[in-house]
């Protein structure tokens, strides 16, 4: 057999596993649930068995809406839920905020397609690069780096901006000599910033609103110091890993070779202007105002629109590429209309009620700054699934707690930051790492590893000590 034959049948084999032991944990699960609802009376921390539930099949690579339907099922067995009262729970939750961040997500994805297929976002890469310069090594990464956190911070999402960004930038990396591996981690490290400090990213605004706090003071305390300690670090680490590769990975001739761009008409031009514009207007009313998480769908949808007339589309082309770049993110939309009455019917069985009970004891000892430590940490290594889902859940768990113990709204924000989006680093390779190797053409996982690890402490020993301060 040859060696992608042994590969696929090991591929295959590992998926088998999965499913097996995926079946077996939501089997366990039901029967659980099925015990709870004969035997126990809220409030009880038993009532937290679909979440435990939805953590294991997260963590055992199931697909995420998948493990977040299972632990659904789960939930409504626990709680006696019927037909009835569960189809109402699915009609509201369409008016939830995490429902709103879902269609931002969607929206953010319908935005992305306007930019490329008007050649907003080639413009505006090339815009910043040639701005910076490309004469040198340093330059070049500043460039791409840079131009990564700009357009993840515009965009809302890390694949996305990058996928955009990477055939730009290959060439210009190729010529200087840098490595796949060292691009792939400036990808990275680059890109991860954008979403914590872009005014309308999903977790910006999923952090802002559930922490009730406002936009330049979340900045202040939260999103800067992260996206700082993240983005140096990560510079340093992609000079470290290029002088490690140097001379054992290159780029091939066809890399080199796709130097020339095309020709970007004046649409471009004119689309980007409106697009930056836009932008600058909505970003700087939205902080005056202190608007909410509402107003981001707003901005989404009158940033394509002003984008896409001035790059010349029609107002039905525009639409058209709305619903492509859409398209492909509806599975996010159901993610978070499901995610919503699981969160409704364990809070029925008052189990965060029972754990702050519980906890009590241990709670009196830590104190408010043991605590917050242990909560991120928690939320770091043992809560999986996607980003915003991730904030609410540790809210739903460790808010009231949090409040009980008097931890200010923005020491509060840091822990869920950092619960949520740390383990974009580490400990683990992870699907972020691995779509970054694959933009920039890389299959060095070990050095996306070191720079992950490097990322991972730094932002550890960022939190112990803003924790400090801020508690």
């Amino acid at each position: 057999m040859s060696n992608r034959g042994v590969q696929a049948a090991e591929a295959e084999k590992e998926r088998s596993l999965t499913r097996t032991a995926g079946i077996v944990a939501f089997v366990v699960g039901i029967i659980a649930a099925i015990i709870i609802n004969l035997t126990v009376e809220p409030p009880s921390v038993w009532g937290l068995v679909p979440i435990v539930l939805y953590a294991i099949l997260a963590l055992l690579g199931l697909d995420i809406v998948l493990a977040t339907l299972g632990a659904l099922i789960a939930a409504v067995i626990m709680t006696g839920t019927g037909p009835l009262a569960l189809s109402g729970l699915f009609a509201q939750s369409l008016g939830s905020f995490i429902v709103t961040v879902g269609l931002i997500i969607i929206l953010g994805g319908g935005l992305g397609q306007v930019t490329r297929e008007t050649g907003v976002a080639e413009y505006l890469v090339r815009l910043i690069t040639q701005t910076i310069g490309l004469r040198t090594r340093t330059r070049v990464q500043l460039g791409i780096m840079l131009t990564s956190t700009i357009l993840v911070g515009a965009l809302g999402t890390l694949a996305g901006a990058n996928a955009i960004l990477a055939p730009i930038v290959i060439p210009i990396a190729a010529a200087v000599g840098f490595t796949p591996a060292a691009l792939a981690v400036m990808l990275h490290a680059g890109g991860a910033p954008g979403l914590f400090i872009g005014p309308f990213t999903p977790p910006v605004v999923t952090l802002t609103e559930t922490a009730a706090v406002n936009y330049v003071p979340y900045l202040v305390a939260a999103g800067l110091p992260m996206a700082i300690t993240t983005w140096v670090v990560g510079f340093l680490m992609a000079r470290w890993i290029q002088r490690r590769t140097e001379g054992s990975q290159a780029y091939d001739e066809e890399a080199l070779a796709t130097v020339e761009q095309k020709t970007l008409g004046e649409s471009a031009r004119r689309g980007t202007f409106a697009f930056v514009l836009t932008l600058a207007v909505m970003v700087a009313y939205g902080i005056r105002a202190e608007a909410g998480a509402s107003f981001a769908i707003l901005v989404m949808l009158v940033t394509s629109f002003t984008t896409g007339l001035a790059g010349g589309m029609s107002l039905e082309g525009i639409l058209q590429a709305i619903y492509r770049g859409a398209s492909g993110l509806v599975w996010l939309f159901l993610l978070f209309w499901l995610f919503n009455p699981l969160i409704e019917l364990v809070g029925k069985m008052q189990a965060y009620e029972a754990l702050l009970d519980a906890g009590e004891p241990i709670l009196a000892e830590i104190g408010g700054y043991g605590f917050a430590l242990v909560a991120l940490l928690i939320g770091w290594l043992g809560v999986a699934g996607a980003a915003v889902a991730q904030v609410v859940l540790m809210n739903e768990v460790f808010g009231p707690t949090a409040q009980a113990l008097g931890i200010p709204a923005l020491a509060w924000v840091l822990v869920l930051l950092g619960s949520s989006q740390i383990d974009w680093f580490g400990p683990f390779p992870n699907a972020d790492m691995i779509g970054q190797m694959g933009l920039a053409r890389s299959r060095d996982l070990r050095s996306m590893l070191y720079n992950g690890w490097a990322i991972l402490a730094a932002n550890l020993v960022l939190f112990v000590i803003l924790l400090w301060i801020l508690i």
